[in-house]
């Protein structure tokens, strides 16, 4: 079972022998004009990352993948009459890369930040908490300090029109804010950049979150991908289960095919200490575990093991009398089982790791960086790493502006990298399909470890304020989404340099078209339309964070700090057993991801996909796998198309629909 299958991972990429359309041309104009193509579309992506979140809150987010078959349907047009005016695939891959970081940057961070640009400022006259441990410290370039001019803003009703010609106020914070989460960005590409090489060639990571859409833009569009009829029949029956279940949704009277939440195995045993396991939907979601026919198979069991052996803990710890709930121990406060702790220690394992396997790559880098070497047509390493000091040097600087000391903001944003470092190999590893690590970030660890006696309240109020949005979720992170299209770009020609700019460019293009769309939410709907802005009134997230810590100082929690390290531990003695002893069924990523809460979606999926992926490649072999990935593709693909037509809907009519999401747009399950 700890094999993957017969085939290398990266032979899941093998494409058709090259085309005139199969490489980027090394014109420029070629190249800018698909840069310039994904920014016009940009607008329709960050508006539909910030109004259907559903949509964006796991791995293949589908507003760039929608995206992207609309422009591959034009180019085959474009193909068959006008070939010469046509996207080679290499255009379509920067394309698609280019819309996957707007729609990231748009999605998690924005949600985050933005409501509280205006919602400290507008809750502060009802809230004390905020008046007290807020207000005095937050800068003025990040946000309003004053509710005077955010009446319209709060109330809604407000038209485009009206948004547009008050915009004035907004560009401070706006501007600050993109300044800030593009240096992170900028770190995390300089790092994807000197690592490409490792990930991509040397460690042949499989990467199978990228597979649906290198199929679509291989040969510009004109791959025997469009031919295949096992696809199409995915396709068609997964389309049509979904309509049904659509028209379902709008008249209960019709007919249903439930392929989502199938019941709660937590329902099953209502007696303590049995309860403890919390909600334990038994989800499939078909575009899941489409996506879990491309992980390998070792990942996929280590998976549901440890997400098993995650509820088993919970059921023992209750068993001596410590309450646990949805994520374990005592809630969001440390407690046993120490959850959380165990999910960072595990991440921190998973960097170790990483840099260990790569020991003889870093080197060779190194004297690379030294020496300034390059290959022709890539980035050099010395400025790749120039890149990474510099923008963390400046992240600092940022942070002593407004009131904090530059090594505690260094240190910070290096812990923050570490885990995002570890949770981009994961999923280039194991193709998680989405990965909510809820409330996991630097805050916790140093909290944990050093605690918050005799730290001022200026410095908790703005440490806290400034970058919770590296702490609240981390499921549109968007290094994993880098690598990817670098990945994406590597295979199908693209220059690393050309695609290092275009990540850029749209992680400044998705930071300020979120900003503004939510922007206009606001004056449309009102400050509290919606999940998005809702915590503008009362106490905030981030203001019962600085209370808790300010009236209630920790010294380090010896405890929390034995989990890290057990969970350290842990995932270094699995690599251990797995390097020494070939077909070690327990992969440590699997432990990571699953000792935190996103799995629970979908774990009875990747189950189901385990089993039918053993059964097949043990009685059909290579060429029945090779089936059952085109049945695959066209399960996400008609997933994907269908949730868009339903999308289009609530858009437009502004009333719920279905969704094929691990969300609904009436709350978790509906």
């Amino acid at each position: 079972m700890g094999h993957p299958l017969p085939a290398k991972p990266d032979e899941t990429l093998t494409k058709p022998a090259p085309s005139s359309l199969a490489t980027t041309s090394h014109s420029s104009w070629l190249t800018l004009r698909v840069i310039l193509l994904a920014t016009l579309l940009s607008p329709v992506c960050t508006y539909w990352s910030c109004d259907q979140v559903v949509d964006r809150i796991f791995s293949l987010m589908i507003p760039p993948v929608m995206l992207t078959l609309v422009v591959v349907l034009a180019n085959k047009v474009l193909i068959r009459f006008a070939p010469r005016a046509a996207l080679s695939e290499g255009e379509l891959v920067l394309f698609y890369g280019m819309q996957t970081l707007i729609c990231a940057m748009s999605g998690e961070w924005l949600a985050t930040i933005n409501p509280y640009i205006a919602g400290y400022a507008l809750a502060a006259k009802n809230d004390t908490s905020i008046q007290n441990h807020v207000m005095p410290y937050i800068s003025g370039w990040l946000y309003f300090k004053s509710a005077k001019q955010l009446k319209a803003f709060n109330d809604g009703g407000y038209p485009l029109s009206y948004t547009l010609t008050h915009l004035g106020i907004w560009w401070r914070p706006v501007l600050a804010w993109t300044v800030l989460v593009t240096l992170v960005c900028l770190a995390m590409l300089c790092i994807n950049t000197l690592m490409r090489e490792e990930w991509t060639r040397r460690e042949r990571l499989a990467f199978p979150i990228i597979q649906l859409p290198m199929a679509l833009t291989a040969g510009g569009g004109a791959s025997s991908f469009w031919r295949n009829k096992y696809v199409w029949g995915g396709f068609l029956v997964m389309a049509a289960i979904d309509l049904l279940d659509g028209f379902h949704f709008i008249y209960p009277s019709l007919p249903w095919v439930n392929v989502r939440f199938l019941g709660d195995v937590s329902a099953w045993f209502p007696s303590p200490p049995w309860n403890a396991i919390g909600w334990t939907p038994i989800g499939f979601f078909p575009f899941i575990a489409g996506i879990g026919v491309f992980m390998p198979t070792d990942l996929l069991f280590s998976c549901v093991f440890f997400f098993f052996a995650r509820k088993a803990e919970q059921v023992a710890v209750a068993s001596f009398g410590n309450p646990q709930g949805v994520f374990g121990g005592s809630g969001l406060v440390p407690g046993p089982p120490y959850l959380s702790e165990q999910s960072w220690g595990a991440f921190l394992g998973l960097f170790i790791s990483a840099i260990w396997v790569a020991r003889g790559y870093l080197s060779e880098l190194w004297r690379d960086i030294k020496s300034g070497a390059k290959k022709p047509s890539d980035i050099s390493p010395r400025a790749a790493f120039v890149g990474l000091v510099v923008s963390v040097v400046l992240l600092g600087w940022f942070g002593v502006e407004l009131g904090l000391s530059w090594w505690l903001v260094v240190v910070y944003v290096v812990l923050f990298l570490v885990f995002s470092i570890a949770l981009t190999r994961l999923r280039a590893q194991l193709g998680a399909p989405s990965h909510e690590m809820a409330f996991m970030g630097p805050n916790q660890m140093l909290v944990d470890f050093v605690g918050t006696q005799g730290v001022p309240e200026a410095t908790i109020s703005r440490v806290v304020t400034t970058f919770y949005f590296m702490n609240r979720i981390h499921r549109t992170d968007p290094m994993p989404s880098q690598l990817e299209a670098m990945k994406m770009g590597e295979a199908s020609g693209v220059s690393p340099v050309w695609m290092f700019g275009a990540l850029l460019l749209a992680t400044i293009i998705g930071s300020i078209l979120g900003h503004l769309t939510l922007i206009y939410f606001g004056y449309y709907k009102g400050a509290t339309y919606s999940r998005h802005l809702g915590q503008l009134v009362g106490t905030s997230d981030t203001a019962g964070v600085i209370s808790d810590l300010v009236n209630n100082r920790r010294p380090p929690n010896p405890t929390a700090i034995t989990a890290v390290l057990a969970g350290f531990s842990f995932v270094l003695f699995l690599d251990f057993l797995r390097f020494r002893f070939p077909g070690f069924p327990f992969h440590p990523a699997g432990y990571a991801l699953a000792m935190n809460f996103g799995v629970d979606y979908y774990w009875f999926g990747l189950l189901v996909v385990l089993l039918i992926k053993m059964f097949v490649t043990r009685y059909y072999g290579l060429p029945g796998y090779e089936r059952l990935r085109s049945v695959a593709m066209g399960v996400i693909l008609a997933e994907f198309v269908v949730e868009t037509l339903w999308t289009s809907m609530a858009i437009a009519t502004h009333h719920a629909t279905y969704s094929v999401s691990i969300n609904g747009r009436l709350g978790w399950n509906l």
